[in-house]
Formats: C-alpha cells, structure tokens, sequence
C-alpha cells in the first residue's frame, strides 16, 4: 500500500460561451454584473472580466450552426444554449466559446467553480451548466 504525504489537488475546467455584436469591454463586463469598479469587489470583477476576454481569445469562433450543433455533445451546453448560437449565427453575432480553468488565478477559479449566466444589452455569455 502506498501512501501519498503531500499536497493533492483536482483541477478542473469549464468551458463557457460569449454571444454579442462587440468585444467584451471591462465597462460593459461591470455594468451587467452590477458591480462598481471602486465598489468593494470592483478588483475582483475586472480580473474576472481580464479572465473571460483571456479566455476567449484562446477560444474558437463557432461560425455555422452545424458547428454549435457539434458542441452539444462536447462542451455540455444546454440544448437551449446551442439553439441560441445558431439563431445568434442566423443574426450575425460572434459566437465563441472559451475554457476556463480551475489551477488559474482566483477570479479565473472562482469563475470556474461557479455556474453563471450573465445577459445584458451588450452580450451574453453562458456558463449555466457548469457544475463539479
């Protein structure tokens, strides 16, 4: 039998998707979470809103809806959420996924960890099925 002494982890990642006309702004990040940037988690929702555009940046674009039909059984996106990306396709939005990790920063982690779904005027970004 052996033994292990030291540290142990469980690393994770999540996979998300962000549907809008325009790049994801920190002003606009902020403004849909509610939160001020001087506000007492102001710091923590701009590292997230870094994580996010980071994230998809190393992302894919989905620019068919074949494609978003794909992802359905790889990114376990609801079978609204995928609906979703093909009518945003049809209406000419970016439609693109990224991945965030659990072994990243903390705003990175915490966003990793957590199931959200954030709609504003701007952009929607879906993360409602993660779960550990």
């Amino acid at each position: 039998m052996k033994i292990k002494l030291d540290f142990v982890s469980n690393s994770s990642s999540t996979s998300f998707v962000y549907i809008s006309d325009v790049e994801l702004t920190e002003e606009a990040f902020l403004e849909a979470a509610g939160v001020e940037r001087d506000g007492p988690v102001g710091d923590l929702f701009v590292q997230m809103h870094g994580e996010v555009k980071y994230a998809l940046q190393r992302g894919a674009t989905v620019t068919s809806k074949e494609a978003a039909e794909r992802l359905s059984g790889t990114h376990e996106f609801t079978p609204e959420v995928i609906q979703r990306m093909k009518d945003a396709i049809d209406q000419g939005k970016r439609v693109s996924t990224g991945s965030l990790s659990s072994d990243g920063p903390l705003a990175e982690s915490l966003l990793c960890m957590a199931m959200f779904e954030v709609e504003s005027e701007a952009f929607y970004i879906n993360a409602y099925n993660n779960y550990w």
